[in-house]
């Protein structure tokens, strides 16, 4: 077993708690993490014996095109499918990092992390 991170994958994503915040859209940043069989792979050289990254990637993507409230929703609905799509992996954890977040001061991120 090992651990995969596929780190900083960038969004638009229309997530807020006011209607200007979600129409506007905010830069949003997503790490994912997951442990893995990676001695079969990497024995092999062969995709079909790994995680695909590009298919970790497309499930990421498709959870960035909900509207939503809160980062935490993000986060969890992210987790949940990929414990639900890709059964090779266990322990994942998902980090969510909302630039410049609407706050009455200078914040450069909000971030979330959530495992399971």
């Amino acid at each position: 077993m090992g651990t995969i991170r596929l780190e900083g994958m960038k969004f638009r994503a229309h997530v807020g708690t006011t209607d200007a915040e979600r129409m506007a859209g905010s830069d949003v940043d997503v790490t994912v993490y997951y442990d893995c069989d990676t001695e079969t792979p990497g024995i092999s050289d062969c995709l079909d014996d790994a995680v695909d990254y590009s298919k970790i990637y497309d499930a990421v993507a498709w959870e960035m095109l909900v509207e939503c409230n809160l980062i935490e929703n993000i986060a969890h609905r992210i987790l949940m499918r990929l414990k639900k799509n890709f059964a090779g992996i266990s322990n994942v954890g998902v980090v969510v990092r909302k630039h410049y977040p609407a706050v009455a001061g200078a914040l450069e991120c909000s971030v979330v992390e959530v495992k399971g």
